[in-house]
């Protein structure tokens, strides 16, 4: 069985059989004990549904990765190559994109770099590339987060959870906040998502965790935020590992990006965190 192993913390021997044919039928334990087909499963949940588009070109690992998310009530929607990926996107929006980066037509980062101009959808790289650079590469690109396989199910159902409720919570709040900043001669458009230059008109391209850090420096402009605090706003509550550095990419990007004759436009308070002055 190919994906033995791919997903810690789940008994695959005894929770996947095939059927004739070849075709992988999946059960797992439910709290009644009962033993449901993914079909079955999936017919009981009466709550809202958050939508999951999983780019996967492993058709087990895809299975194993939509059974789980659809037992969590999620809509999921499964493609095996970029191009179909495109075709779903292009027919409607999702609230969480789960990509792969090794697919047989195309490097799933040129996926990830073309969502991140989506704010209503949170970008989580899923991959077997698990380098510090693989990692920073995906980040800097526009993912929100990265998973490295094999993962333990519990905590990937968690975090695709987390960015569902950060990205439903960002569309359906409604903010009196201004919807436009101006930072070291720069002009931040909030609901344009853009950067502008009036001097020379430059518009560098930020990504959307980008553009959330920096748009949460700005809304609290003159308050020092811990990395925890950033996190929280750009990420999604929740405890953030001390060896994550996510947002100390995100913030070194956007100086490089924002560059100005003046002092950085993001500055950092030795052992508390960044404040834009």
């Amino acid at each position: 069985m190919p994906f033995m192993g791919v997903i810690d913390g789940l008994n695959t021997a005894s929770a996947v059989r095939i059927a004739p044919g070849g075709r992988a039928v999946y059960s797992f334990d439910t709290p009644s004990a009962d033993k449901l087909t993914r079909q079955d499963k999936s017919s009981t949940h009466g709550k809202s549904q958050s939508s999951v588009l999983v780019l996967e070109d492993d058709p087990s690992i895809r299975e194993i990765i939509a059974t789980l998310l659809e037992d969590e009530g999620f809509a999921v929607s499964c493609a095996g190559h970029l191009a179909e990926a495109y075709t779903l996107i292009e027919r409607q929006s999702f609230t969480v994109a789960l990509v792969d980066l090794r697919l047989s037509d195309g490097d799933g980062l040129d996926f990830v770099r073309m969502l991140a101009d989506k704010p209503s959808t949170a970008v989580v790289v899923v991959s077997g590339r698990g380098t510090s650079m693989d990692r920073v590469v995906g980040i800097e690109l526009g993912a929100d987060d990265y998973i490295v396989k094999p993962f333990e199910a519990r905590e990937f159902v968690a975090r695709v959870k987390r960015h569902a409720r950060r990205v439903s919570s960002a569309v359906s709040v409604v903010t009196e906040a201004p919807t436009t900043y101006q930072v070291a001669g720069w002009t931040v458009d909030i609901a344009g998502r853009s950067v502008t230059r009036a001097s020379d008109k430059k518009s560098p391209y930020l990504s959307e965790p980008e553009f959330r850090t920096l748009q949460v420096l700005l809304e609290r402009r003159g308050q020092v935020l811990s990395r925890d605090d950033i996190y929280n706003f750009v990420v999604g509550a929740g405890h953030r590992d001390p060896l994550d550095r996510r947002i100390d990419v995100h913030v070194s990007s956007i100086r490089r990006k924002l560059r100005s004759d003046n002092e950085p436009i993001i500055r950092t308070v030795h052992r508390v965190g960044y404040v834009i002055d």
